[in-house]
């Protein structure tokens, strides 16, 4: 079983080693360096999809409602003729808060620090809103659930920080 190392042990971070030992007494093979990897890995490809105004191609990464959710936003943003441009992203921090199991699934939640710019653009291309040279620092709270055991994680919900 992998030991995980907090540099501050406070009651929080206890119930987050705690949660984590749930995870991996459920599936040996759980890594927290591998998840993280995983969970990077999630947030690009969703970024990219959400410029792309299409969740088609990380489905998979996904449960149903957090699909429903970002497509019908893309949707509703599609039939204004907005697009929100999404670039130059920068990972500053990615790091777990939260880890527990309920009513048979696993939960990790994370809080995310990055940087981008961030802008509205119409159909043809026009600025709408914020800026495409002034990159904006933001943090969110993306959580993943799988069924408990060695299933693959999927994006389960996002909250801004």
């Amino acid at each position: 079983m992998e030991v995980w190392d907090l540099q501050d042990e406070s009651p929080r971070d206890e119930e987050l080693l705690r949660g984590l030992e749930h995870i991996a007494q459920m599936d040996p093979m759980f890594s927290l360096e591998s998840f993280l990897e995983e969970a990077k890995d999630t947030f690009f490809k969703v970024q990219a999809a959400w410029s792309k105004r299409d969740m088609g191609p990380v489905r998979e990464k996904l449960t149903e409602e957090m699909f429903q959710v970002l497509q019908s936003q893309l949707d509703e943003m599609r039939s204004q003729g907005r697009i929100n441009r999404l670039e130059n992203l920068a990972l500053r921090s990615v790091e777990p808060i939260e880890a527990w199991q309920e009513a048979g699934q696993d939960f990790i939640t994370l809080k995310i620090e990055a940087s981008l710019l961030d802008y509205y653009v119409d159909e043809s291309g026009r600025l709408i809103s914020g800026s495409d040279t002034e990159p904006v620092k933001f943090q969110e709270y993306w959580t993943f659930t799988r069924p408990v055991g060695p299933n693959p994680w999927r994006l389960s919900a996002i909250s801004q920080g």
